[in-house]
């Protein structure tokens, strides 16, 4: 819509590096996406890139790429933020080198790392078209969870230390949002909830907007969901990241920095009234009319600067 939110992202991501620093967290964990979309805007990828600095210089950092993400720009990118002290996993790996072992300050912590599996880098057989990867993704899905988790068990019978699966997918039944890609939220895409390990320490899962439980699953585990409202949609949704203490069921520390995101719908005059409970948040505007009004648009953004969408509602128009 034409406004610039890159002060929020700065301001939300300079909360969460404050939330790890207060909390003087071990390790840091972050699901991905790392950016909204793969034609990068330099401006947000630069503030990515500080932000991953910023928390490696409380704890060491583990990511991945999600489905938003070019994996092959984070892997270039990798070695640099090794650097300062970010792991960044960007393709899928055999389990051996997925599973990394930190040194925290607590202790060792064993980490399987699962970036989102696209289906353009499927293994497929001789004969084998592209296209028939996408009718067994699920269970391609659950057989790498399998092989990881399997890996992860197997470090920590040896060390004693935690184990924990962190990855980029979608479970079956998880509350989506509408920021998120239509085309990877469709059964072909999900992990059953029965393919989850339920014997590991703390499954950290990303894709999903909202923050929540992992749905059917009787084990510890979040999806942590996204630090800013990208979407109307997630108006209702309270922003947050998960501080996990090993043993014990996650906890949620709010974020506040960002604007949120509002609807009201009332008539024209009446549209400054219902604004102002919710402040400063970017507003989605339905506008009753009794007949056609041609500079809707004008006439709100007049009353209200905040207005983002608005949405002319007539009399005929409603059911």
């Amino acid at each position: 819509h034409g406004i610039t939110r890159l002060d929020e992202t700065r301001a939300v991501l300079d909360e969460v590096a404050s939330v790890a620093a207060s909390e003087d967290v071990d390790a840091i964990l972050v699901a991905g996406d790392l950016l909204d979309r793969r034609l990068v805007d330099p401006a947000a990828l630069g503030l990515t890139l500080e932000a991953l600095g910023a928390l490696g210089q409380t704890a060491p950092v583990v990511a991945v790429p999600g489905n938003h993400d070019d994996p092959d720009l984070w892997g270039h990118l990798a070695p640099l933020l090794a650097l300062r002290n970010v792991t960044v996993v960007h393709r899928v790996l055999p389990p051996d080198q997925a599973v990394l072992d930190l040194d925290t300050a607590a202790g060792p912590l064993h980490v399987a790392a699962l970036p989102w599996l696209e289906t353009a880098r499927l293994g497929l057989g001789a004969g084998t078209e592209r296209g028939a990867a996408r009718t067994t993704y699920a269970a391609d899905l659950a057989a790498i969870v399998a092989a990881y988790a399997d890996e992860l068990t197997a470090r920590r019978a040896r060390s004693g230390a935690p184990a924990v699966l962190m990855g980029h997918v979608m479970v079956d039944g998880a509350q989506t949002g509408a920021g998120e890609r239509e085309l990877t939220m469709a059964l072909t895409y999900c992990l059953p909830t029965q393919s989850i390990p339920t014997n590991l320490d703390y499954l950290a899962f990303g894709h999903i907007h909202r923050p929540q439980a992992l749905p059917g699953v009787a084990a510890p585990g979040r999806y942590c969901g996204s630090p800013l409202a990208l979407d109307f949609s997630e108006d209702n949704h309270h922003k947050s990241v998960a501080v996990v203490d090993i043993g014990a069921p996650p906890r949620e520390v709010p974020l506040r920095a960002g604007r949120r995101l509002a609807r009201i719908r009332g008539r024209l005059d009446d549209l400054p009234a219902l604004a102002a409970p919710h402040g400063d948040a970017w507003l989605r505007c339905e506008v009753e009319l009794e007949a056609p009004m041609p500079e809707l648009a004008r006439e709100v953004r007049a009353l209200l600067p905040t207005a983002l969408r608005v949405a002319p509602i007539s009399p005929e128009a409603e059911p």
